[in-house]
């Protein structure tokens, strides 16, 4: 067979002396792609504040003088360990212990892969005793792990103790999340916390903290306390604001387990060892990615403040939780949805999030009482993430990507920027009362409503690309809510299709709350 020639190109690429390309040759070639506009017109401004640019190269943006360090290793911005986890994140569903369906969803889920069972907002401790053991029991006994979802009260709590003490669940290997959030509960609005009264806040967090202590007791592997940003995502914040809330939220706990005398009075390190931060992950996968590297580096700085040395290896872990923003779910065209949890779920795995729960597509439309269909297309979304597409196998995904790696820095410095502005206030609990943060919030929330009315941001299937069909079955299929209804007070859940919706229904403009 006669050679064939080598080409010109070809001869390129085996030549190793590249020519060499700096930062203002790369800008130069990309102005004049754009025919005469100059290259900031093509930076976008995010919401919270964030510009990013629409080039990125190692002059500008390299990662020699980086101070995120090493995986495992903190600031932990690259992950919390320094190997791959062979499993990948856990899996968690959320059920409605309060349907007669519920036990035989969760055996579904439970023997499919689901990795672990949250039990949803709205159930009460004494009343729904029984619906709660028929609902996790068999789960918590065959060695499931059971969470409670933010905002449960310490009577929650104990109720689920009495379900593991019932199935003699070892409470020593326990790892559940026991949801206790006091200002998770008022902002959602799910429990009768007075938000408006930032020393009530105060006592009710003293409280569940010495809860949390005797529950850390019993089970030092169980996560008892939370600071749960999504319900400040969910009712209109930026990622800014979220990271921000959760940074205060995370300092109040610790001033209440370490320097108030109503608390249980513990040190830092263990007073860190009893929060877990739950987050929400919208539809742009390498914000989620940035926002989960943000806030391990914020939290980090934190606990160094505090004195904490973060650097050892007894350092106390952050863990860290992912669930898929309600704000972005619509009701028109919902299959989308299965699109926006897909990118939202890959956003988190690359992040580095110990756990991840995935809202079943038709969530708006049935709250906790979705289809089978929906509940088995969320579960195998995270399957399909982890054992084929083997996200959670990588180490630092984001790694030297010069644009994740810009943005994840940005977003640090303005959470933190904002968090000092939440302490300047007093606190989480001031800012809650004082109504500031509610304020920012909304200030955000119609920032983002103007940005979809004209356009610069899509919601597909809803404002652009908009199926007829679809929305012509969605007319008829909105409900307004979950079975329990929307919470009369809290900050709420303002979907951003909702406003698109209202004229198909008039129940769909309130989405549904809470779950």
């Amino acid at each position: 067979m006669a050679e064939t020639p080598t080409s010109q190109h070809d001869a390129a690429l085996s030549d190793p002396d590249f020519a060499d390309v700096s930062g203002s040759d790369w800008e130069a070639a990309a102005a004049g792609a754009l025919r005469g506009e100059p290259l900031s017109s093509l930076h976008t401004m995010l919401l919270g504040g964030i510009e990013t640019a629409p080039l990125y190269t190692a002059h500008r943006h390299g990662t020699e003088a980086d101070p995120s360090g090493l995986p495992g290793s903190a600031p932990f911005v690259r992950g919390a360990a320094a190997a791959s986890g062979a499993r990948g994140w856990e899996m968690r569903q959320i059920h409605d212990v309060r349907l007669a369906g519920t036990p035989d969803a969760v055996a579904v889920d439970t023997t499919s892969g689901v990795d672990a069972v949250t039990v949803a907002r709205g159930w009460d401790a004494d009343g729904d005793a029984a619906a709660l053991a028929a609902g996790i029991g068999d789960a918590a006994g065959a060695g499931v792990t059971i969470h409670l979802q933010s905002g449960a009260s310490p009577a929650q709590a104990a109720a689920l103790l009495d379900v593991f003490a019932h199935h003699d669940v070892d409470l020593a290997g326990l790892r559940s999340w026991f949801g206790l959030d006091p200002i998770a509960a008022a902002a959602s609005g799910w429990r009768p916390a007075d938000s408006g009264d930032s020393a009530a806040l105060v006592s009710a967090m003293c409280s569940t903290a010495r809860s949390a202590a005797g529950i850390a007791q019993r089970s030092p592997r169980a996560v008892p306390l939370e600071a749960d940003g999504s319900v400040f995502a969910d009712a209109g914040a930026s990622d800014t604001t979220e990271l921000a809330a959760m940074l205060a939220t995370g300092v109040a706990w610790l001033r209440v387990i370490c320097d108030n005398t109503d608390g249980p009075g513990l040190d830092p390190a263990a007073a860190a060892r009893l929060v877990g931060f739950t987050l929400s992950a919208g539809p742009d996968a390498f914000l989620v990615t940035a926002k989960c590297r943000a806030m391990r580096m914020c939290w980090t700085r934190v606990l160094g403040a505090c004195g904490v040395d973060v650097g050892g290896d007894d350092g106390p872990p952050m863990r860290l939780h992912a669930v898929t923003a309600m704000a972005m779910l619509s009701a028109l065209d919902p299959w989308v949805n299965m699109l926006r949890a897909t990118t939202a779920s890959f956003g988190a795995a690359n992040g580095g999030v110990d756990a991840i729960t995935v809202r079943p597509f038709d969530t708006v439309s049935a709250g906790q009482a979705s289809s089978s269909l929906g509940w088995r297309v969320a579960a195998n979304t995270q399957l399909i993430l982890r054992h084929e597409s083997r996200i959670g196998s990588v180490i630092d995904p984001a790694g030297g990507c010069w644009y994740l790696e810009d943005l994840t820095r940005k977003l640090a410095h303005a959470a933190w920027d904002r968090f000092r502005e939440i302490e300047a206030t007093g606190g989480m609990c001031a800012a809650m009362a004082g109504g500031e943060l509610e304020t920012s919030i909304a200030a955000e929330r119609a920032m983002r409503n103007e940005r979809i009315a004209t356009g610069e941001h899509v919601l597909v299937g809803v404002t652009d690309f908009v199926d007829s069909q679809a929305e012509q079955a969605s007319a008829v299929s909105v409900s307004a809510g979950d079975p329990a209804g929307s919470p009369a007070v809290g900050l709420g859940v303002h979907r951003w299709a909702a406003p698109y919706e209202a004229g198909t229904t008039g129940q769909a403009a309130t989405g549904a709350a809470g779950s």
